[in-house]
């Protein structure tokens, strides 16, 4: 009598698996060769029997090494079982089946048996459409079971290169041992709250950048039963966004600088006329007072009348003088703050032009480069107000959060049409207005200029506090 346990596991397993229409695929746990395969599994694969018996999964380009190593570090204990899912290379295309391993031990040896079953042979025509949609679509998807094992890709996902069809039916844990913990936590947040995630940014090889949108799927039940994942490409957009900011960044410190020349330029000219021309203009003051005293004393009262009126001139331009060293360079600004500076420069506008004019606001300090940024800011636009608004009323209100501050200028004066004037290339206005906005802008803020012929104007802007000063100064 024949000694069953002496012959091969080919041998012993039953005759009737290779007449099988059921894909049933037999191999050595030792080296993964296949030592028997049905019928069905040779008309999945497209391959004869004899190209398949001796040789590997991944010798014969169905299968992945790596994918055969973790398959074979995971056999089933003799009597043991698990499923999963994975896609076919045939000649039909790429087939999504159901798999079912089996550990049996037979003549001593280890053998891994496959109950394969195409998932599209039991697919209804819907299922079929939306099979092909997936594979069609340019955007990566990935769905996931509840132990966020990988249970189906398309092609686009290969793409990316962290999860490939390969992976099908491994955790992605095994599948991509980098995998990001935040998209695992996203994932596995999907499966307890049923709420989407979108665009969470995700790194994919080479540095690319993706958009990725996880959804949960369900069928006819409240619960969660897979998690899909779609990737969208955004490098290009990623790239062309960093190059924007960059040139911004660079156009910012750029106008930054000339502002800061600006200001020391103003500086410099404030300084000049304060030790040089009213200097001058002051001992010509003086000097007149001298002559309108000879010529009284005299009795040349034409010449003294002259002289007065020559003072009168004089006086009026050194005080224009003086005024314009304010402006150049308001000390007030330095030493007691943007409150106090801003009362000074609005009730000087208000007298000049017969208005009343009001500050609210608190009297805090505020980082140097932010006071004199405001300030400037303030100082156009009341400029404006004072060469072309003809207004009654002046109104400055500006307040903070700490985080930033916010400046009103109100007047109700004739107002203006903004668009027509700042498209008038040869308006002074436009030219303010443009250096205002710009010198915001620069500072990371925003700028709006609201006016209506006959309804006054207002102009409103905003400028970040990165480092405001706490105490007050009354």
């Amino acid at each position: 009598m024949t000694d069953r346990s002496a012959r091969s596991p080919a041998e012993a397993l039953p005759s009737s698996l290779s007449e099988t229409e059921q894909a049933i695929a037999v191999a050595r746990v030792s080296d993964a060769a296949f030592v028997d395969v049905s019928d069905g599994f040779c008309a999945l694969v497209g391959r004869r029997r004899d190209e398949l018996l001796g040789r590997t999964a991944a010798e014969l380009g169905i299968s992945h090494r790596d994918r055969l190593d973790w398959l074979i570090s995971r056999f089933p204990e003799r009597g043991r079982s698990h499923h999963q899912q994975r896609v076919f290379e045939t000649p039909r295309g790429r087939v999504l089946a159901d798999m079912d391993i089996h550990g049996i031990e037979i003549g001593g040896e280890c053998l891994i048996v496959s109950v394969i079953t195409a998932v599209s042979d039991a697919a209804s025509p819907h299922e079929t459409v939306l099979g092909a949609i997936l594979e069609a679509t340019p955007l990566g998807v990935v769905l996931y079971d509840r132990d966020i094992r990988i249970v189906r890709v398309n092609r686009a996902v290969e793409r990316i290169g962290r999860v490939r069809p390969e992976h099908i039916g491994m955790r992605l844990v095994d599948a991509v041992p980098d995998a990001d913990p935040d998209v695992l936590a996203a994932i596995a947040g999907v499966f307890q709250t049923g709420e989407p995630v979108v665009a969470m940014e995700v790194a994919g090889r080479d540095d690319d950048s993706y958009l990725m949108t996880m959804f949960p799927v369900t069928r006819g039940s409240a619960d969660v039963e897979m998690v899909g994942c779609m990737f969208m490409d955004v490098t290009d957009r990623v790239a062309a966004e960093q190059a924007l900011a960059e040139s911004e960044r660079r156009r910012r410190e750029i106008l930054g600088s000339m502002l800061q020349a600006e200001e020391v330029e103003r500086s410099r000219i404030a300084t000049e006329l304060h030790d040089d021309t009213v200097q001058v203009m002051a001992a010509a003051l003086l000097a007149l007072d001298r002559v309108s005293l000879v010529a009284s004393r005299s009795g040349a009262d034409d010449l003294a009348s002259a002289v007065s009126m020559a003072r009168a001139t004089l006086e009026e331009a050194t005080e224009r003088a003086r005024r314009l060293m304010f402006e150049l360079r308001p000390a007030i600004l330095h030493d007691q703050g943007l409150f106090r500076a801003l009362h000074v420069l609005v009730a000087q506008i208000a007298r000049e032009v017969g208005a009343e004019g009001t500050v609210a606001g608190i009297s805090r300090r505020y980082d140097l480069a932010v006071e004199e940024l405001v300030y400037r800011c303030a100082q156009e636009a009341l400029a404006n107000v004072r060469k072309h608004a003809r207004p009654r009323t002046i109104v400055v209100n500006f307040a903070d959060d700490d985080a930033v501050l916010r400046i009103d200028v109100r007047d109700d004066g004739c107002g203006f049409d903004v668009e027509s004037v700042r498209s008038r290339p040869d308006a002074a206005l436009h030219f303010g207005l443009d250096t205002m906005i710009e010198r915001i802008r620069a500072a990371g803020g925003e700028a709006v200029i609201d006016s209506e012929v006959g309804s006054g104007t207002t102009v409103s802007f905003t400028v970040p506090l990165p480092a405001p000063v706490a105490h007050d100064r009354r």
